[in-house]
């Protein structure tokens, strides 16, 4: 959940704020300009970039490119659009650079488990079939010809990039007034900086998440949390976590939230996923060896546990643990 602030002394802007219903999700946009009128323009411009961006990639959406991609034939090259083929060499970089705990190429397992639903256990034999018709491994691209050809019965979902490429594509239009994006709790900010000279953002507790227990102070750049508790489901006794591990096709055991922050919202996006699926063992220790700034917040015998890469302690301004 994030909120913002400006210094009440800066009388010259108007705030202007909309919020809309958008990637399945809340979305809040807000701006501070010479009037109300220039503010809402700057929010209809960005709106305008994120609608698109949603039905050029979701999967909920028949007419989607992505959607044409999931159902194009197995081994035939399928033709990006320009941006969509410089999206995936992001998408492939980092699926490469996290060694597969970045994996969009999991249609077939999400939907086994169905976690876009009332959540379920897969049947004996679903669950390793599934498995079986995911991962990048079944996907050739040729960034050259810009095609993607499926080798399999595979499926791409963007619920681990598709917001933070909305938001990059929204930055690119909205001017140099302050302007803050929140989709569904990822949120980025630009423009000049208020005269506050940054826009504070909680970070919750993933017990409780319209508690924040963190403040963080961004100027620029997308901050972006992946957490369990609030979304996982539990069939049958058994937790079904809506993050899945896409190497073992299995919920990722982790039950806190991690937190990044990059000046891409893609880059966020996807490495907030992956440290999930990572743990904090393992995830800080590759954090912290690449200069990303990643908070954990770890529930452990009724506290919460703080841990925080070297790129990340600079952000955080206040603390209520």
């Amino acid at each position: 959940t994030g909120y913002a602030v400006l210094s009440a002394e800066d009388t010259s802007a108007v705030f202007v704020s909309r919020e809309v219903f958008l990637m399945g999700t809340r979305a809040r946009l807000s701006t501070y300009a010479t009037s109300r009128d220039s503010g809402l323009a700057t929010l209809e411009s960005a709106l305008e970039v994120l609608e698109d961006t949603e039905e050029e990639l979701s999967t909920w959406r028949q007419s989607s490119q992505i959607s044409a991609l999931n159902r194009h034939p197995v081994g035939e090259p399928w033709t990006a659009p320009p941006r969509l083929c410089r999206m995936f060499v992001d998408v492939w970089e980092w699926h490469r650079a996290t060694d597969g705990a970045f994996d969009p190429a999991i249609g077939r397992l999400l939907a086994a488990w169905d976690i876009h639903g009332e959540g379920a256990v897969p049947a004996l034999e679903a669950g390793p079939k599934a498995l079986a018709s995911s991962g990048m491994a079944l996907l050739a691209f040729d960034q050259r010809r810009c095609t993607l050809t499926r080798r399999a019965d595979v499926a791409i979902d963007v619920g681990a990039f598709g917001k933070g490429e909305a938001l990059d594509r929204a930055a690119a239009v909205v001017g140099d007034d302050p302007w803050m994006i929140d989709i569904g709790g990822q949120i980025t900010v630009g423009g000049r900086a208020p005269q506050a000279g940054s826009w504070p953002i909680g970070v919750a507790d993933p017990r409780q998440r319209d508690r924040p227990v963190l403040q963080v102070e961004m100027t620029r750049g997308s901050l972006s949390t992946s957490g369990g508790s609030e979304r996982d489901l539990v069939v049958n006794g058994v937790r079904v976590g809506h993050v899945l591990d896409p190497r073992t096709g299995l919920p990722a055991t982790f039950q806190g939230s991690v937190t990044v922050w990059h000046e891409l919202g893609i880059t966020a996006d996807v490495l907030s996923t992956a440290l999930y699926v990572m743990g904090p063992e393992v995830g800080l220790r590759w954090a912290e060896a690449r200069g990303i700034a990643a908070c954990y917040l770890i529930p452990e015998f009724g506290t919460l546990r703080v841990e925080t890469t070297r790129a990340f302690r600079g952000l955080v301004t206040t603390s209520s643990l």
